[in-house]
């Protein structure tokens, strides 16, 4: 679903008809109009038969999304919305779950709350007037085709994107354009605009009734009213612990009439990606049809001849494997109703690999009874020296002990292999805004490994937030959404890496509901030589792209030091491999800007 609408605290008004016309220009039937005194909201869908989206109303709120009724395991019934009408946001939003935007109106003190749910796969953009009133919408482009014009570039995110990659922020790459972070609230009043985290990660820490529940019993309870309503279900199959685990998880939960297939994309000169042989072990074992996809044509760089109705929000990676989505998407029968399921964020919810910090975590929860067989056993996981392991987990108790603000492992890796192609200048221009509230928000005596878990949930988030393969029905993510979400989270860290697996729970409840043992396998496949190969093929176009691009002329970038990294990409070295991602999908994004009128 896409939507546009206007929150209006004076005579100042933007015209509706221009909220119509925006979003009519996308949509295949004319829009709909909710008029609610201060508010204005309009919406419509890319596609009647794919987007399952809806919108539920009552008398005091508006949800729009597609929303799950936690007690029922079903679709949220709209007289079920309609009576909890007089409950604060609080207890509404504790009720559901799924991928949603919520609107509470406050018609006494002219208050306003919005609320995005925690996966952020519904996104809230905005613009603020000088009065006040709110102009919103659930893309940029959108919000831009209303004010009749585009806004200068942010180079403060830019910046930031290209050293840190993915981010949920409120700042975005337009400056005057705001962003409504996954599960977080902006209140509004005519003299106050404050966002902050709503959905608290740490509130199913050791909840009995979650860790009562196993991750085969909780994924079914997700994953079925979500296929409900279309008649084919397609899952991306590695062959990996992730995928594997949705399709046995699903054959099992299929109606009457629905089809269960599976795709699996590789290439098959590149064996370091190719999982095939397990992909089809999985499919066999699980009785369904499996899509195999020879990616060889289709490499990172390769020119794409699909066009998105709507340019992208954000820069992503992505951006460099269009021509791979859609070869995707051309495997994947979409005459009929069809959702495609993937199995990332598995390993950000499950931690894999885990954190060095759940000795740590251990030691305070348990006391340093049996604490050295944690530590030898994460010791021998990384193949680190003992004392190199000790000494790490020394630091954090003692920073936890003294409350010394936690330091972000991601950020600081991140700074410290900026290479040296990036000018100080541009070191310089990179924002602390760039990240998620959160992180203000988490109380300083926080578990040192379970803050290593936080920080890998909200970076699979920011991995999920933008969407080029299919804007009528993005890709579901079902270990990213609440239900799975909190129960992984509930457990203590050092419950995650059990016996020298990571993701344990989820590897013995597979293994033991399904009598199958391909969830035990440690290999992963690697996609680096795929990109790599991409970039040697594609070696003219890159260059060009890079450069030829924003970031050089801005004079951020060193042009020779950038070449030279290049050519060593596409000859096989990976290092300095993701900031060339980042720089390189950020400079399709500006061309996508660039190139495409309003």
């Amino acid at each position: 679903m896409i939507y546009a609408g206007f929150l209006n605290f004076t005579s100042f008004s933007i015209k509706e008809e221009k909220l119509i016309k925006a979003i009519e220009s996308f949509t295949q039937d004319a829009p709909s109009v909710i008029r609610r005194e201060a508010l204005v909201l309009c919406y419509g869908k890319l596609s009647t038969t794919q987007d399952m989206d809806g919108v539920w109303e009552n008398d005091s709120s508006i949800l729009i999304g597609r929303v799950f009724d936690k007690e029922h395991s079903c679709a949220l019934a709209k007289e079920t919305f309609k009576n909890l009408s007089l409950l604060s946001k609080e207890a509404v939003l504790n009720k559901v779950w799924g991928k949603y935007v919520y609107i509470n109106a406050d018609k006494k003190d002219s208050h306003f709350a919005i609320v995005v749910d925690s996966t952020g796969q519904l996104p809230f953009f905005y613009h603020t007037f000088p009065d006040g009133s709110l102009l919103f919408a659930s893309h940029v482009e959108i919000l831009f085709k209303i004010l009749g014009q585009k806004s200068d570039y942010n180079w403060k995110y830019l910046c930031s994107y290209l050293i840190y990659g993915n981010s949920s922020s409120i700042q975005t790459p337009f400056k005057n354009i705001f962003e409504l972070p996954p599960g977080c609230s902006l209140t509004l009043t005519k003299n106050e605009r404050k966002t902050a985290p709503f959905w608290d990660p740490l509130n199913s820490y050791k909840k009995p009734k979650l860790q009562e529940k196993d991750a085969v019993n909780v994924l079914q309870s997700t994953l079925k009213p979500w296929i409900k309503p279309y008649q084919s279900v397609c899952v991306s199959l590695s062959g990996g612990l992730d995928s594997s685990t949705l399709v046995y998880c699903l054959k099992d939960i299929m109606a009457k009439g629905q089809t269960l297939k599976a795709l699996n994309y590789f290439h098959s000169h590149v064996q370091s990606s190719n999982e095939l042989i397990y992909a089809r072990k999985v499919c066999e074992e699980a009785g369904i049809e499996l899509i195999e996809v020879d990616a060889s044509n289709s490499l990172p760089f390769s020119s794409s001849q699909h066009n998105q109705p709507l340019k992208p929000n954000k820069p992503f990676p992505g951006l460099v494997s269009l021509k791979w989505q859609e070869t995707i998407l051309n495997n994947i029968s979409l005459t009929d109703s069809c959702t495609f399921l993937n199995g990332h964020g598995s390993d950000h919810i499950f931690m894999c690999p885990p954190s060095r910090k759940l000795v740590s975590d251990y030691i305070l929860e348990k006391g340093i009874t049996e604490y050295k067989g944690q530590l030898k056993s994460i010791a021998q996981f990384y193949r680190d020296p003992l004392f190199s392991t000790f000494k790490l987990n020394f630091k954090s108790l003692s920073s936890h002990f003294l409350s010394i603000k936690k330091e972000s492992r991601y950020r600081k890796e991140k700074i410290n292999k900026i290479p040296k192609w990036i000018k100080k200048e541009f070191i310089q221009n990179n924002s602390c805004a760039y990240f998620h509230p959160i992180y203000e928000s988490l109380p300083q005596k926080v578990l040192p490994g379970k803050y290593d878990q936080i920080e890998a949930l909200y970076d699979g988030f920011a991995s999920i937030q933008v969407e080029m393969m299919n804007q009528v029905d993005p890709t579901f993510y079902p270990f990213l959404y609440e239900p799975a979400v909190e129960f992984a989270l509930s457990f203590p860290t050092y419950k995650l890496f059990e016996k020298g697996y990571d993701r344990y729970p989820l590897r013995k409840a597979v293994s033991e509901t399904f009598k199958t043992d391909t969830v035990w396998r440690r290999d992963k496949s690697q996609t680096t030589g795929l990109f790599q190969l991409g970039v040697k093929q594609n070696l003219e176009h890159v260059l060009a792209i890079c450069l030829e691009g924003h970031f050089v002329r801005q004079e951020l970038i060193d042009k020779e030091g950038l070449y030279q990294t290049i050519n060593l990409i596409a000859n096989g070295d990976a290092k300095n491999f993701w900031p060339f991602m980042h720089l390189a999908s950020a400079e399709i994004f500006l061309r996508y800007w660039d190139e495409k009128a309003l």
